[in-house]
């Protein structure tokens, strides 16, 4: 009977995939651009009757700690549904993510390395864009986020805004769309497609330029490690670090932010060129012992959801761009 069982188990498991198409990942943006948005337009139409209800504006609803804390939680546990209902409709194992801890421990050293080099080697740079984008007229937005001002709040900010987004947009996007995109383009190609990907799912100019540098990083380190472990870390400790930085400033009042100079821009330029040069030496020193994980390219035409998804994206991010302009 046991062995039965056993064989029926395996021949179920023989009709599941084990790795993503560019159908894949085109599907699934989809889905991260639009359910994303519906749930942003549950939890306003609920801010705005609560804050009814209590004789406030509905902003005093939505940048309370704990209402973003619960928003935080529910888009990551979207996130987590997604991937499992995904894999399980269209019969693809869970592990096809490449979700493997089993790395040296110096490749781990080396990852968190590249986080933290990929924070003060881009910020500034960012900070720069961040000007650029105040001069032609586009209202800047510091976000709605949790501001850590005591232990507790820094705590609460690093599980909301550090480790929920570093496992559940990593499982989609380095896990589920990286990886449908290798089967279609090549390593470069696929890691530039789903950094931009990445970076459009935001949907607001002034969120572009960084998640799509840093998605960038994040898919290179994938590809070399062939680990997701290995992009959630970069993730985590990215975020990880503006955290603590805002929560040091609370308490003590230092700062990294520099003064709007010209030599601020010198820096920013500088930084980033040594940061891509730091990039560079790890790629050729140090990865380039490592045995990449060969994706066999499975697909001649690109998938048609490719472009549909990408549309949708472009237009939401006009839309948003149209609205912050005319505010």
């Amino acid at each position: 009977m046991l062995y039965n069982v056993s064989m029926e188990n395996k021949s179920q498991n023989i009709n599941f995939r084990t790795f993503y198409r560019d159908d894949d990942s085109g599907k699934v943006f989809l889905i991260c651009l639009l359910i994303p948005i519906i749930v942003s337009l549950i939890f306003s139409m609920i801010a705005g009757q609560i804050a009814k209800q209590q004789g406030v504006e509905a902003t005093e609803i939505t940048s309370n700690m704990w209402f973003l804390t619960v928003y935080a939680l529910i888009n990551f546990l979207v996130y987590i549904s997604i991937y499992l209902v995904y894999n399980k409709v269209s019969k693809i194992e869970y592990k096809a993510i490449n979700l493997k801890f089993k790395m040296n421990w110096h490749t781990y050293l080396i990852v968190v390395a590249v986080g933290v080099v990929s924070l003060f080697g881009i910020q500034y740079f960012i900070g720069a864009f961040d000007n650029l984008l105040k001069l032609i007229g586009f209202p800047l937005n510091s976000g709605t986020t949790i501001n850590p001002t005591d232990f507790g709040t820094f705590i609460l900010a690093t599980f909301v805004l550090a480790v929920l987004p570093a496992i559940g947009e990593e499982i989609l996007f380095r896990g589920i769309v990286l990886n449908g995109l290798r089967s279609r383009f090549s390593d470069l190609g696929a890691v530039l497609f789903s950094a931009l990907m990445f970076a459009l799912m935001h949907g607001n100019l002034q969120q572009l330029l960084y998640p799509f540098i840093l998605g960038s990083v994040m898919g290179w380190i994938v590809v070399r490690t062939g680990s997701l472990i290995s992009s959630m870390i970069v993730h985590f400790t990215n975020n990880f670090l503006v955290v603590m930085f805002a929560y040091i400033e609370n308490v003590t009042g230092f700062s990294l932010a520099l003064p709007n100079t010209w030599w601020f821009y010198l820096i920013a330029i500088l930084l980033l060129v040594v940061t891509g040069a730091i990039y560079f030496i790890i790629d050729r020193y140090y990865f380039k012992h490592k045995s990449k994980e060969s994706v066999e390219k499975i697909s001649s035409k690109t998938s048609p959801f490719i472009y549909v998804s990408l549309s949708v994206a472009i237009v939401i991010l006009v839309l948003n761009t149209i609205a912050s302009f005319a505010m």
